[in-house]
């Protein structure tokens, strides 16, 4: 185990240090993060993701529902950014874009063939934590589960000025994690067997043509497509298929009478191409970890 996480840290070394990140630093930020990243690396980026949408800025909403489950880890970085005293070197914003670029270069441990210089992650520092940081109550309105494919390149294109290809490429993370009844409401991992392993599965999964759309609700209808090989999320299939829904989610064609989507040649060529994917995807997350920023500098000795 040791010798493994040296060689996640050695990864990620290579890839931020030549933006002249001191070694001192690095070492110290892989040290607050170390337990979050063997506890759940998939966590850490959607945390990212989430703070981005209202631009970067160290602050999360808990009582937003769509934040169910980010409760533990916020509360976790929190305590490890005031133990390390990182306020004197980085923001919590800062903190947390570097915790999310670390668990996606985690994740590319697990898949043979990939590495760091494929992502092209590039970590700036100059985010501005909110007044209130780590928590806000402000709604920054994130992305819902059911959205036409229309519907979520908008949202990209104007929350990260994303084109549809790299709208496409940044809905591949959900390659890692899995939903949860008591967080989401929906229940199920994207890519079965693989949802700690960051690589181009989940198009792969998209293009397999036996998805089944099914009521997974509690108490409300949450309607989620199903497959042996994992789910989707209406906001998924839209990258594949033109789907029409009810204001429940509920979709009036199936998987083979909706018509192709604008994305299903996105979800070709990465589910064809890992490197491809994996170029347009890094392009996508330094977009989204740029959100808000007004001056992002690279790092210096």
């Amino acid at each position: 185990m040791r010798s493994f996480i040296y060689n996640v840290f050695l990864v990620i070394s290579c890839a931020i240090f030549a933006n002249g990140l001191k070694k001192t630093d690095l070492a110290l930020l892989d040290k607050a993060i170390l337990s979050l990243l063997n506890e759940n690396p998939p966590v850490l980026v959607r945390l990212a993701f989430h703070d981005c949408v209202g631009g970067c800025n160290g602050c999360i909403n808990l009582d937003n529902p769509d934040n169910g489950g980010l409760f533990d880890f916020v509360t976790q970085l929190e305590a490890a950014y005031q133990k390390y005293n990182l306020k004197k070197i980085i923001s919590r914003a800062d903190f947390w874009a570097y915790a999310g670029q670390a668990a996606v270069l985690r994740s590319i441990q697990n898949v043979d063939g990939v590495t760091a210089s494929m992502l092209g992650f590039k970590f700036q520092t100059g985010r501005k934590d909110c007044a209130t940081a780590p928590k806000t109550t402000e709604n920054v309105h994130l992305p819902g589960p059911h959205m036409t494919y229309a519907a979520l390149t908008s949202f990209y294109a104007t929350k990260f000025k994303m084109t549809e290809m790299q709208a496409v490429a940044i809905m591949g993370a959900h390659t890692l994690g899995q939903s949860h009844l008591g967080n989401s409401g929906f229940k199920g991992t994207w890519t079965n067997g693989g949802d700690l392993d960051f690589d181009n599965g989940y198009y792969k999964n998209l293009l397999k043509g036996n998805w089944v759309q099914r009521n997974v609700g509690l108490k409300e209808p949450k309607l989620q497509w199903n497959s042996p090989n994992g789910i989707m999320l209406n906001s998924d299939m839209c990258l594949m298929k033109d789907i029409k829904l009810e204001k429940n989610g509920k979709s009036l064609c199936n998987f083979k009478t909706c018509a192709i989507s604008g994305g299903a040649k996105y979800v070709e060529m990465f589910a064809k191409d890992q490197k491809l994917w994996l170029k347009e995807f890094g392009k996508a997350f330094n977009l989204m970890q740029s959100a808000g920023a007004v001056n992002l500098t690279d790092l210096t000795n």
